[in-house]
């Protein structure tokens, strides 16, 4: 019989730099790779004290800024941003992307990981004017300066394609829309090479509320990579 207990892993030590508040950057760990500033310019900066450190530099606040912590958190290449709030919804969303290793405290409830990669809708409207909608509002509704549409295939009856990047590296998301009759439209999201699923989740999003806000669009249906149903009020 063993009298030692398995004691509780220790939280790690936060970077000086950070700003207080519970989103931080484990101390020693960055490796200058950039790509949590890309998701989030506005709250992570490096430091110019050590060597190109990463750090909060602003706690999130608005929706948008979780939104964008949490994908700083999911693009970390060796897991140096974490989460030590107990904010249940917070929680609830990095659990929900795989992240869980990456916060301080457990949630109450138990949550299974949701990527929404796939939705069907209509829209009243031909399909080169729905290519010119996703193409353009996309772009329009992101912050990040090396934002671009590539790679845009179109063929004018039942079907178009492109890729949505906006970093320097092959880390885009992959957009095929099919014309599925009756004017009904499937989009079907994926990464590509070296990509980061968290992006489809992001960019869902991101094209749920274009389409919300399109008159020409009706009856939206997502699909989680299990096949579960989602009305399109139930995405956040």
């Amino acid at each position: 019989m063993s009298f030692f207990k398995k004691s509780k892993p220790a939280i790690p030590a936060r970077y000086s730099e950070n700003s207080q508040g519970d989103f931080y950057v484990e101390n020693g760990v960055c490796t200058s790779c950039g790509a949590p500033q890309v998701e989030a310019p506005d709250l992570i900066e490096h430091s110019t004290l050590e060597y190109g450190h990463c750090y909060f530099k602003k706690q999130p606040q608005t929706e948008g800024e979780i939104e964008r912590a949490i994908n700083a958190i999911a693009v970390s290449c060796i897991s140096g941003l974490r989460y030590g709030g107990t904010n249940e919804k917070i929680l609830k969303r990095l659990y929900e992307i795989g992240e869980s290793e990456q916060c301080d405290n457990k949630p109450i409830g138990k949550y299974k990981r949701l990527i929404f990669d796939n939705l069907i809708f209509q829209f009243n409207g031909s399909i080169q004017e729905l290519s010119n909608l996703l193409t353009t509002e996309l772009v329009k509704g992101n912050t990040y300066l090396n934002k671009q549409i590539l790679n845009h295939n179109f063929d004018r009856i039942k079907y178009f394609e492109f890729i949505y990047r906006w970093t320097d590296g092959l880390t885009g998301n992959t957009f095929r829309c099919f014309d599925i009759g009756e004017n009904k439209f499937r989009v079907e999201i994926g990464v590509e090479k070296d990509g980061f699923e968290i992006s489809i989740r992001g960019n869902a999003i991101t094209l749920n509320s274009i389409l919300q806000q399109d008159d020409r669009v009706s009856n939206i249906l997502w699909f989680d990579k299990d096949k579960n149903e989602y009305k399109d009020t139930e995405l956040q």
